[in-house]
């Protein structure tokens, strides 16, 4: 019983002494902890044109600290360009302003503050002809206490910086845009088939706004070839070719401008000037392709342009080859037929026959005028499909071409070729 009392009484000095050095621990938290301080951003907009000097960011940006404000100093503002095109120009850290008044919003100390991209400019002391898309400006915000404390960046966590409430990243990095509204539009299909039918390569180029093109800031667009040829094995012979310049515009000249300030060109060329002359049909193989890219020069003489597939400024054009869906049978679907006139006097007689399981004849032609477009639908389970031209008195004039359902061209007639008789059809996957 007396060796009972006695660990009892061992165990609750235990128990004792260790919530004592718990207590001990969390008074020396406690008196060690030192708050720290942020700065909240209620309100950023703006972006950078690299055409428009003036144009401008602003901040509404608010202080907290463990004091209400009370142990704010100051906040410095710096500035760095990032050059992200590789010309070396890059800039860190350029002094732009130190906030030491500040007005209060919610009873808490704020400031307003705003820079245009000559201001940032003039800091990094980097000239508006080395600005180029996808360069950065990055603005730093350090924070100063009367403690001898500061805060950045580096100081905050991600619920701190990108947090709904806080939203005190203590940097804002903008991205400079070129404003010109690049655009290339597929007129064909633009691709090179070792089976089907093939058209030229056709695109309507358009570089918009109203304001860019009205000023003069973009003066010329450039076009440059380059063939990569994926089908060495077939002959061990690699008939890939460097990129160079293939077509040259001018938007004054070139170009036609329309209501709305947008500049366009139909840019039309034949698959034997894309092949060039060391290259034919007949040497070019599967997956082979042509790379056109094209750069806007502005004014200043500074190039915009992208490098890389499916980007604003890069158009390719593959060598495919057809798998036939309509081997067998008709393809089911909604076929269009878009047909022309180059005088523009309807088809003086000519037609389109077209039958399905030798029912009734619908036929399609340009009344008047110089186009037309109509549509037969073929159903499941289709065994036979017809479709034939018949001449007329001018067929020298007509041109056209049919679309299957899956929007490719399964057959196009150029115009000088129309000729009487059964037009084939070729539906590929």
């Amino acid at each position: 019983m007396k060796n009972l009392k006695i660990y009892i009484l061992l165990a609750l000095g235990v128990f004792i002494a260790s919530c004592s050095e718990d207590d001990k621990v969390t008074v020396g938290v406690q008196e060690n902890f030192t708050a720290g301080a942020i700065l909240r951003t209620l309100a950023s907009s703006g972006a950078l044109d690299m055409f428009n000097t003036a144009s401008e960011l602003t901040w509404t940006i608010q202080e907290q600290d463990a004091e209400g404000g009370d142990l704010v100093d100051r906040v410095e503002i710096t500035v760095s360009f990032v050059d992200n095109n590789g010309n070396g120009n890059s800039v860190s850290g350029s002094a732009l302003a130190t906030i030491t008044e500040f007005g209060q919003t919610d009873g808490l100390p704020s400031f307003d503050y705003s820079i245009t991209l000559n201001d940032a400019l003039s800091a990094t002391g980097v000239a508006l002809i080395d600005v180029l898309p996808g360069d950065q400006f990055v603005v730093d915000m350090t924070l100063f206490l009367t403690d001898g404390r500061s805060f950045d960046n580096s100081s905050t966590t991600g619920n701190v910086s990108g947090g709904s409430f806080f939203s005190s990243p203590y940097q804002y990095t903008f991205t400079v845009d070129d404003g010109i509204a690049f655009g290339i539009a597929d007129v064909n299909a633009n691709e090179i088939s070792l089976t089907n039918p093939n058209e030229d390569y056709s695109v309507t180029l358009s570089v918009g706004d109203s304001l860019l093109v009205d000023a003069g800031l973009v003066e010329t667009i450039n076009v440059y070839r380059r063939f990569i040829d994926r089908s060495i094995e077939d002959d061990g012979i690699d008939r890939s070719e460097d990129e160079a310049i293939f077509r040259t515009f001018t938007l004054a000249d070139d170009f036609t401008v329309d209501a709305e300030g947008i500049a366009s060109l139909d840019f039309v060329v034949t698959l034997d000037d894309l092949y060039g002359p060391d290259l034919s049909f007949d040497l070019l193989g599967l997956n082979d392709g042509f790379n056109l890219r094209y750069e806007a020069i502005t004014s200043d003489g500074r190039v915009v342009t992208t490098s890389e597939s499916g980007t604003e400024y890069f158009d390719t054009v593959v060598v495919t080859e057809c798998i036939q869906l309509n081997a067998d049978a008709p393809y089911a679907g909604e076929y269009t037929i878009e047909m022309s006139d180059d005088y523009g006097d309807g088809w003086n007689g000519a037609r389109l026959d077209v039958q399905i399981d030798g029912g009734d004849v619908e036929s399609f032609l340009v009344e008047t005028g110089d186009s037309a477009e109509g549509t037969f639908t073929i159903p499941e389970g289709a065994t036979t499909l017809t479709i034939t031209f018949i001449s007329g008195d001018w067929d020298g004039e007509i041109s056209y071409k049919i679309i299957d359902p899956n929007g490719n061209t399964a057959a196009s007639v150029a115009l000088g070729d129309a000729a009487a008789g059964e037009i084939e059809l070729l539906v590929c996957e």
